[in-house]
């Protein structure tokens, strides 16, 4: 059986704050007449629950998920047991929240709402309600800001889809001009190359004449040291190397020693190939440079032209992967 406990009249005439033990209670159960009257109770009242209201003007405002504490007294009954309790029900809107009860507070879990809703508190068959409860979004933004920061996004990304359209567009462009730049570069190369067939042919024939006028004398051929030199330092008659070492007295025996150190460094292969890729690798070092060093290497190697073979060997299988790594055009590598 669950039965609701009558007020006590003279304890709300009297409002008191302490407990209250009544003289007797019964049970009207139809015609039961001997549970009417007990005097041997173990009941006792209590004050009731006295709630604050939530704010000065009725209205809490929360963020969603924040608790929600209701204030007052008289929340625990003060037993000697201390296991004395009420049953409570709070309600914000239609929705029951979690409880924590303490003496002078209700800690209300909120549950997952938003905007106004009333809060409704539920004890011995009596409600309360201390006010209303105003929840707002967590959104910082405002609907005019959220409106603006969306305009600003569409024109951003407006923008940037003109500008890939226009580079895409700059880059077609490009890549037709350079297009038009390499048929004409190898129609200038084919142009050139049958010129040069035409000139060999004409000379070949020009040699022929020259060699038939010639009476047994055969075609005039150029020593191999003067050869050399016109091949390895065009244009220049007297070259430093052909020329003894012109270096005062007292560094001379310095400047030998050290060229002919050098000289063995240039003889083992890695320390040459180093020394090359460390030239090369610098921005300052233009062709005329490079054609000068590698002209003074090669007059070092005459006797060891085996040797150089060998390196150029190697030279040469560089330039071929970085001309495959980079994707140039594969005429570039025999320019």
């Amino acid at each position: 059986m669950l039965c609701q406990v009558p007020e006590l009249p003279i304890s709300l005439a009297r409002q008191q704050e302490a407990p209250e033990k009544p003289d007797e209670f019964g049970f009207k159960l139809d015609d039961v007449q001997s549970l009417m009257a007990l005097n041997t109770t173990n009941f006792i009242y209590y004050p009731n629950p006295e709630f604050e209201p939530l704010s000065s003007s009725g209205v809490l405002e929360l963020k969603p998920g924040s608790p929600i504490i209701l204030k007052g007294r008289n929340f625990l009954p003060p037993t000697n047991s201390g296991n004395g309790k009420l049953n409570y029900t709070v309600m914000i809107g239609d929705k029951p929240c979690m409880l924590t009860v303490s003496e002078t507070q209700l800690l209300c879990e909120s549950p997952n709402l938003t905007g106004r809703h009333k809060v409704l508190a539920r004890v011995g068959g009596i409600e309360f309600s201390p006010g209303v409860v105003h929840i707002t979004s967590d959104s910082p933004l405002s609907s005019t800001a959220i409106i603006g920061i969306a305009a600003a996004g569409a024109l951003l990304i407006f923008f940037i889809v003109v500008v890939l359209i226009a580079y895409k567009r700059k880059s077609r462009e490009s890549d037709l001009t350079l297009k038009r730049l390499q048929m004409q570069m190898d129609n200038l190369e084919s142009r050139v190359a049958l010129e040069c067939k035409e000139a060999f042919a004409e000379l070949q024939t020009d040699i022929h004449e020259l060699t038939s006028d010639l009476d047994g004398a055969g075609i005039p051929f150029l020593d191999y040291r003067t050869y050399t030199m016109r091949v390895l330092f065009p244009g220049i008659e007297e070259h430093p190397v052909l020329r003894d070492l012109e270096v005062p007295g007292y560094r001379q025996e310095q400047v030998e020693k050290g060229l002919k150190l050098f000289g063995q460094l240039i003889n083992n292969k890695i320390f040459l190939l180093c020394f090359i890729r460390t030239l090369e690798a610098q921005r300052g070092f233009s062709m005329r440079d490079r054609g000068n060093v590698a002209s003074l290497i090669m007059t070092v190697l005459q006797s060891k032209l085996e040797y150089a073979t060998d390196v150029l060997k190697h030279l040469l299988s560089d330039l071929i992967d970085r001309n495959l790594e980079s994707k140039n055009h594969p005429k570039l590598l025999l320019r």
